[in-house]
């Protein structure tokens, strides 16, 4: 019986060690709360006279976890990577038919919205009737002092070797400027 007595008792030392073991510790932080002479609240980390004490338990919280990194190909490998399909291209400024008044220089910013986004090799082309104006890696393009008359404006997403991805819609622009014939 004594033996058994012994082996019970070593089997509860065990359960209550796994079991706390298993339970998330509990931080607490005293605060103290006493009240200025306007009755406005006064929190506080020492204890004063008159002062209440509040018990802040800790917010229960997980542990971060780690995603696993997708396999990358073996630079052996005669695959080349898949390149994702552009969706959209449009050009949302200015509106198509958009006229710039005299007074403006012809100065205008170009803005379109591509879906999904610019991969790191390809580039965007702003073309006023088919010549290229302007390359970069964002949709949005600066022109100042535009001639006057009509320009028609697209976007093209360009790859490494000059092949067209995505092109957006035409839009027109008329721009007025002084003539300084008439003088």
């Amino acid at each position: 019986m004594r033996h058994s007595m012994t082996t019970l008792i070593t089997l509860l030392a065990t359960a209550v060690v796994t079991v706390s073991s298993a339970l998330p510790a509990t931080a607490q932080t005293k605060v103290y709360i006493t009240r200025d002479a306007d009755g406005n609240p006064v929190f506080s980390d020492r204890k004063s006279a008159g002062s209440e004490t509040h018990v802040v338990q800790e917010l229960p919280s997980m542990p971060a976890f780690n995603v696993p990194q997708p396999e990358r190909p073996s630079e052996e490998s005669d695959d080349e990577p898949v390149t994702p399909a552009y969706t959209s291209l449009s050009i949302i400024s200015p509106a198509d038919g958009t006229t710039l008044p005299i007074g403006v220089n012809g100065d205008v910013r170009i803005s379109g919205v591509l879906t999904p986004a610019l991969q790191k090799k390809d580039s965007i082309v702003l073309l006023d009737a088919g010549i290229e104006i302007a390359r970069g890696s964002q949709t949005s393009f600066q022109l100042d002092n535009l001639d006057r008359g009509e320009h028609r404006l697209h976007m093209e997403v360009r790859g490494p070797d000059g092949d067209v991805r995505i092109s957006s819609q035409s839009i027109t622009l008329h721009v007025k400027r002084a003539s300084s014939l008439a003088r």
